[in-house]
């Protein structure tokens, strides 16, 4: 499941090198990002997993693709379905490398690998006993997170697969 919050300072990293992606299709071309696009992931990378941890679809709605929301309810249900609510609290970027960021048609993509740190527990949902994960140890996730928005307009998620 996703975890989010806020950091204190950019955990973004080397900013450079492109993926092979360029290559694969003449319509794509890779683009140049800045410090606002990183302050962008790192404030999705937060917001989705609070969304997700106070289940709220709407929100999700707001910071992510159909498809990732479609994925976000299927987890959320499956969670209802077991009687548990997944809880993450404290997120911290602790590293964020650009893998690839381009430009197909009227929209640009940037893939990211994120590492970060968060509180991330499971609690039975009728009691708020503690099912899984420990409430004051803080754990480590690394995935690849991938974010689209419209040419000039704002990010949302459209990915997130975890990192080999």
């Amino acid at each position: 499941p996703p975890a989010g919050g806020s950091a204190g300072g950019s955990g973004f990293g080397g900013f450079g090198g492109f993926g092979g992606r360029a290559a694969a299709a003449q319509a794509v071309t890779p683009i140049q990002l800045d410090g606002g696009d990183f302050d962008a992931f790192e404030r999705l990378l937060s917001d989705v997993q609070y969304a997700y941890s106070e289940q709220d679809l709407a929100k999700l709605s707001r910071l992510a693709s159909a498809e990732m929301v479609d994925v976000f309810r299927d987890d959320l249900d499956q969670d209802r379905e077991r009687g548990v609510v997944n809880r993450v609290r404290d997120v911290k970027l602790l590293q964020g490398d650009l893998s690839e960021a381009w430009r197909e048609d009227a929209r640009d993509y940037a893939t990211v690998a994120m590492r970060y740190g968060l509180v991330d527990v499971v609690e039975d949902r009728a009691t708020g006993r503690l099912v899984d994960g420990d409430p004051n140890r803080p754990v480590e996730a690394t995935e690849l997170w991938t974010f689209v928005r419209p040419r000039g307009g704002a990010w949302t998620l459209s990915a997130i697969q975890q990192a080999a």
